[in-house]
């Protein structure tokens, strides 16, 4: 009797703990990523594709709102572009990203040099996404310094000469570097307005490669390496990354391959191959990043 009286005692036991553990849910392995309201700016003349960044900010569960200013080139209009952006940072509750391309990145640019500084907008809150910003710090094309007389050779953007307000300017001394606010800053390797060679000589590699860029890409891409970020990734590892204090500046991967200055040439394949490594050397020359240069897929 006693033995069997032992053995319901511990059968009970076990199936309280069993029936315990039941009520205990798992925990997952990893963390749902949190909803985000993703604040976009178009480019100039055009709409923000939604493969943009491989489409990974216009993924559930974010949302999307654009921001709804005119993107005609034109100060006036980038100066409406940030105070539309600054109502809605205000208007939208929880989490936000701020997404802009060329000019809808310039909106975000303004929106950081005249807002930022005192806004009440908690930082925590936001985080700002700049592609293709022809203000880009290092090598934006409006910020690459005006020709000297020590240096003929040397040339700019065209739009540098036009102060931020004067007419048919539109460019701006990008944000400041000590900005409160988390922001990123994104090119694609040889974009005309965003990756340009500093300094910029007339006729050298990196400005025959520059013209080029601004009609073809790499390897089987026909359209202007400022117009396709489509498969760029935020977080790809192989990307080229500078940080300084709250900004991270990105070179992307892949690299673009073939120069574009190669892929224009209607020559074989192992030609293009050969040129590409004949020519990127000298075309790297006149760049001087921070992060470094990605690494093409024939090196």
């Amino acid at each position: 009797m006693r033995v069997t009286r032992r053995l319901r005692h511990m059968a009970s036991i076990a199936m309280s703990v069993m029936f315990g553990m039941s009520l205990v849910s798992p925990i997952s392995a990893h963390a749902e990523p949190a909803a985000a309201t993703v604040l976009t700016l178009a480019p100039a003349f055009f709409p923000l594709p939604s493969n943009w960044l491989r489409g990974e900010l216009f993924a559930a569960p974010n949302t999307t709102v654009k921001v709804p200013y005119n993107n005609f080139p034109a100060a006036a209009n980038v100066h409406k572009g940030a105070d539309l952006l600054d109502d809605l940072l205000h208007s939208t509750a929880g989490p936000k990203i701020v997404l802009g391309h060329s000019e809808g990145a310039q909106v975000q640019d303004d929106w950081l040099r005249r807002y930022g500084p005192t806004s009440d907008i908690d930082p925590a809150t936001v985080q700002f996404i700049l592609t293709g910003d022809p203000e880009h710090r290092f090598n934006g094309c409006t910020r690459v310094p005006a020709p000297t007389p020590a240096e003929p050779d040397k040339k700019v953007c065209k739009f540098i000469y036009h102060s931020y307000d004067a007419p048919g300017g539109f460019t701006g001394p990008g944000f400041p570097d000590d900005t409160r606010y988390n922001v990123t800053v994104i090119s694609r390797q040889y974009d005309y307005w965003s990756d340009c060679p500093n300094p910029l000589v007339s006729g050298s590699p990196a400005d025959k490669n520059r013209d080029a860029a601004n009609s073809v890409g790499g390897k089987g891409e026909l359209k202007a390496v400022h117009l396709d970020y489509s498969m760029i990734g935020l977080n790809d590892p192989n990307n080229q990354v500078y940080v300084d204090r709250n900004v991270k500046y990105v070179l992307g991967s892949p690299a673009t391959y073939y120069l574009p200055m190669v892929t224009q040439k209607w020559i074989p394949q192992a030609q293009k191959q050969a040129q590409d490594l004949e020519l990127r050397p000298q075309v790297e020359l006149n760049y001087g990043r921070p992060m470094g240069s990605p690494t093409p897929p024939s090196s």
